[in-house]
């Protein structure tokens, strides 16, 4: 027979125990004072210096990487936290050895401090190598994670066995006894596989914004579907290696099924519409749409809804995939992003109507945001009352830049056409009045 797993409690009285022990006390009394005295020199000694060098210790926080003036100043920042920490270590270490007392812990505080010593230096290398958000978000999300880890594998390895600890049962699902390594691995794997697929997917996107010739909307949907797939890839992957019993889910999942179909409908429409915006290519981020008679612009595609920018407020709205397929929506950059656009004004009959149209279409090649392909034109539409009424039609790449342009050229429209002498009428009415009086 296999040797007997401790107990949940057993675990637990073991950890009393180590803690009970004077010896364990002492060191972790002197670890906890070198290490709040180390971050109160640290701050005082960082206060100090940039009261005395400003200049030398200023640095920006950009999204740009640190010139090296800013990385020295970063490195000294971040460093001399773990540099005191380690002096003073070293010295309760010595004065233990002296004493000849117990130092176990000591060294093992010593060697993570180095541990932490270099993970500070190589984060603060990678700011002077890498843009500083891309690094912010590997470190936040995944370096520093990855760290309490270890730190804390580390300090649990000083009592129990791993391999014994990793057994204990605490539970049984689905007659599957539930153990700790269960837990972990399932916990802890999810969240790092989904985090480097995320992160890298954010690496991507940035990459292909740097590099105008690719399109930005085309990547972005197939690094949206690539991330969804992986995802659901690694859960299946996870659950199989912790040996979760496969048809158990299944049977669990047919039960569920139908309140799903009843209660989450919505849900589910959302989903398809999504996956099926993502596979027909129809809406990409960065397209400009109308929705509702709103102009916006398409921010992220996600399986349930999209984000869009209004450009009326810069305001953001969420909407949920269906209503792509359900109401209509004016997309301006479908097939290309030109747009085409016209200025329609009357003049007085006594105008030049060759004079008038020349005049219209010279306003609009001038124009440094009109494009010269396809050539702008202007047309005689009709008579009114009192005016020749004319149209000027002209494309425009950029639906933004729309209300912009047609101002600046009535603005043009109207001084070219004072300084041609060509009249802009306007109604005009003739009151008579009549005397009463004089007719009696």
């Amino acid at each position: 027979m296999g040797e007997r797993l401790p107990s949940p409690q057993e675990i637990m009285g073991r950890q009393l125990l180590f803690f009970e022990r004077s010896d364990v006390q002492n060191q972790f009394f002197a670890i906890l004072s070198c290490v709040i005295i180390s971050w109160l020199i640290s701050r005082q000694l960082w206060s100090y210096l940039r009261t005395k060098f400003p200049q030398a210790t200023d640095f920006n926080w950009t999204d740009k990487r640190l010139p090296f003036k800013q990385y020295l100043a970063a490195l000294l920042s971040n460093l001399d936290f773990p540099i005191i920490s380690l002096g003073l270590l070293n010295i309760i270490k010595t004065f233990f050895v002296i004493q000849d007392w117990k130092e176990g812990l000591l060294l093992v505080s010593i060697r993570l401090m180095w541990v932490y010593f270099v993970y500070q230096f190589c984060l603060v290398s990678l700011y002077a190598v890498f843009p500083l958000n891309i690094v912010r978000q590997f470190h936040r999300r995944l370096f520093f994670p990855l760290l309490i880890l270890f730190i804390l594998g580390t300090i649990i390895s000083l009592y129990n066995d791993f391999s014994q600890l990793a057994q204990v049962s605490l539970f049984n699902l689905f007659n599957t006894p539930i153990s700790l390594k269960i837990i972990f691995t399932l916990i802890a794997g999810l969240y790092f596989w989904v985090v480097i697929i995320t992160l890298m997917e954010n690496s991507l996107l940035d990459f292909v914004r740097s590099k105008p010739q690719l399109d930005l909307g085309s990547a972005s949907a197939s690094l949206l579907l690539a991330r969804y797939f992986l995802i659901t890839l690694g859960i299946v992957l996870i659950l199989g290696y912790i040996g979760v019993n496969g048809t158990a889910i299944a049977a669990v999942t047919g039960g569920l099924s139908v309140g799903i179909g009843f209660g989450l409908q919505q849900v589910v429409s959302n989903f398809v519409s999504g996956i099926l915006l993502l596979f027909e290519g129809v809406l990409k981020p960065g397209d400009i749409i109308s929705v509702g008679g709103q102009t916006s612009e398409v921010k992220s595609l996600g399986i349930r809804a999209t984000t869009v920018r209004m450009l009326g407020d810069n305001s953001e709205k969420i909407i949920p995939n269906q209503t792509f397929f359900t109401t209509d929506v004016t997309t301006y950059t479908g097939s290309d992003r030109l747009v085409n656009c016209s200025i329609k004004i009357g003049v007085g009959y006594d105008s030049k109507t060759t004079e008038v149209m020349s005049l219209l279409v010279k306003i609009a090649q001038e124009n440094p945001k009109v494009l010269k392909e396809p050539l702008p034109s202007a047309f005689l539409i009709d008579f009114g009352d009192s005016s020749l009424n004319f149209e000027l039609k002209f494309w425009l790449n950029d639906i933004n830049l729309r209300k912009r342009v047609i101002s600046d050229l009535s603005c043009e429209i109207l001084d070219k056409f004072a300084h041609h002498n060509i009249e802009i009428p306007f109604p005009q009415r003739d009151i008579n009045i009549r005397n009463t009086s004089d007719t009696q």
